[in-house]
């Protein structure tokens, strides 16, 4: 009868046991440090052209008026808005005076130039002749 040594328990891994991949993913996740083998990160540095693009201009045209105060940049953009405004409840206006049948004689109903006279004056005008005739010149 022979005899064996007790042999040291061995560690079965089970089909479940990942053990080994979590361990290989956590030296496969990234640290925030650039790997050695990149080396130093360039430095990029301006090209000439792109240095010099105003070598030979004072004063750029693109900067004109730029030195102004605020209020004197937007005042030509409120006064043509404001100009727009005044048109448009002129000619709506104008519309309320044009009698039924002159207004078919244009091509516009009158029950859509009543719609567009009761429309405020900061609203966009619509489209009072919608006939396919208009389209295709257009």
């Amino acid at each position: 009868m022979t005899t064996t040594a007790p042999s040291a328990p061995q560690t079965l891994l089970k089909k479940h046991d990942r053990s080994d991949a979590l361990q290989h993913a956590r030296r496969l996740q990234p640290t925030g440090e650039r790997p050695a083998w990149l080396g130093p990160r360039p430095v990029l540095s301006p090209t000439k052209a792109e240095l010099g693009w105003l070598n030979g201009v004072n004063e750029p045209a693109v900067f004109d008026g730029l030195d102004a105060p605020w209020w004197q940049l937007t005042l030509p953009a409120l006064n043509s808005l404001v100009e727009t405004w005044i048109e448009r409840a002129r000619i709506r206006r104008d519309l309320t005076k044009v009698d039924a049948r002159s207004l078919r004689d244009a091509g516009i109903s009158p029950g859509a130039a009543a719609f567009e006279a009761a429309q405020h004056f900061w609203q966009a005008p619509i489209e009072l002749r919608d006939y396919p005739a208009d389209k295709a010149s257009a």
